[in-house]
């Protein structure tokens, strides 16, 4: 058994690694999501997300989304109310661009 798995389950970790599933995830977030691939011309070409709460190989629920705490944390600590505007991007502390923000704090 594979004891460096670092997601739900050895599948998910498999997974997130093949570029041919459409399974994502986003470490600064912590969050989980499909791929959804647009029907039509432009067939093959990822046009949105749709977050995922359950492993869908294990069933284990995943862990809770902090984007909202990303939001909050910057604004209570650094004072940015709306860090994705342009006059505020590049006030994000490096720290807020991984995961790196909320296991210091122990999400």
């Amino acid at each position: 058994m594979n004891q460096n798995i670092i997601h739900c389950c050895a599948l998910m970790d498999l997974f997130l690694d093949d570029i041919r599933v459409p399974i994502l995830y986003l470490p600064v977030s912590r969050e989980y999501a499909l791929l959804m691939l647009e029907d039509g011309k432009k067939r093959g070409r990822m046009n949105a997300v749709q977050g995922i709460i359950y492993c869908p190989w294990c069933n284990k629920k995943l862990p809770e989304s902090l984007r909202d705490k990303w939001f909050d944390v910057l604004e209570k600590e650094y004072n940015l109310d709306d860090p994705r505007s342009k006059e505020q991007q590049n006030l994000v502390p490096n720290e807020f661009k991984t995961d790196e923000w909320w296991k210091k704090r122990g999400y």
